[in-house]
């Protein structure tokens, strides 16, 4: 499985490789050689040219991507990586932690009310203590997603 190094500027790509399945990790600042060093077992994704000569130099895999525009973006790294189009939604969006289901009666004081009543299947992050459920918005979501790559 690939996992991903992107730079700050990418943030909305990288959510939704999280939501495809991907392990995504942000640079904070600029690409350093250092964190190439870091992170050379990753894929880079990046929208600089002077960081694509480093990477390139130091034999690294990466794709050089637009600037600003998420659906040119997303679908470049769709075709040219041949990636998945199928909504996974089992890593934390904040942090990119795995998700690990949970019963419903453990978390009961942090579920709403009516989402209490009307859903049984729940997934929590260890690491930001975030709970996901698959509601209406996962609906919005996979449009969303599916005009992104169309």
């Amino acid at each position: 499985m690939i996992k991903f190094f992107l730079e700050e500027s990418l943030k909305g790509l990288g959510k939704w490789l999280r939501f495809i399945g991907f392990q995504v990790i942000f640079c904070k600042g600029k690409i350093t050689d250092q964190e190439i060093l870091k992170h050379k077992d990753c894929f880079f994704l990046i929208t600089s040219p002077e960081t694509a000569s480093k990477l390139e130099k130091a034999g690294v895999k990466f794709l050089l991507l637009p600037r600003e525009n998420l659906k040119t973006q997303l679908k470049l790294c769709i075709n040219r990586l041949n990636l998945t189009t199928d909504l996974q939604l089992n890593i934390c969006t904040l942090c990119g932690t795995e998700l690990i289901p949970v019963n419903k009666e453990d978390f009961k004081d942090l579920i709403p009310e009516k989402v209490y009543r009307f859903y049984n299947e729940f997934n929590y992050c260890p690491l930001c203590q975030k709970l996901y459920w698959e509601g209406d918005h996962i609906k919005r979501l996979k449009e969303k997603f599916k005009k992104l790559i169309s």
